[in-house]
């Protein structure tokens, strides 16, 4: 019994791509992965990484896992943005 019994199947989601592991000890002890045209370097253990994306506004940033990378590699390929929780915050300088 469907919910909506008139409405169309979804729309299957486009997959992106899996972080192929390039290295498994890279420059920062842990793997090195190559997404979408990013490079993603690892700590060991792999829970600090980063991300290396010229012209990304987060490029050689640290995050954390993996995972929490690729989300904004593919959103910033896909739609030339981060995500809504990230904005730039400009701050005007205090007169003393």
């Amino acid at each position: 019994m469907a919910l909506f019994p008139d409405s169309p199947p979804p729309s299957p989601t486009p997959a992106c791509p899996e972080p192929e592991q390039t290295a498994a000890e890279g420059p920062w002890g842990g793997p090195t992965y190559s997404y979408r045209g990013a490079r993603i370097e690892c700590g060991k253990g792999g829970h600090v990484c980063g991300l290396f994306l010229e012209g990304h506004p987060l490029d050689r940033q640290t995050f954390g896992v993996v995972g929490t990378i690729t989300p904004l590699v593919d959103l910033w390929l896909d739609e030339g943005r981060l995500p809504g929780y990230m904005r730039l915050v400009v701050s005007k300088p205090v007169k003393r």
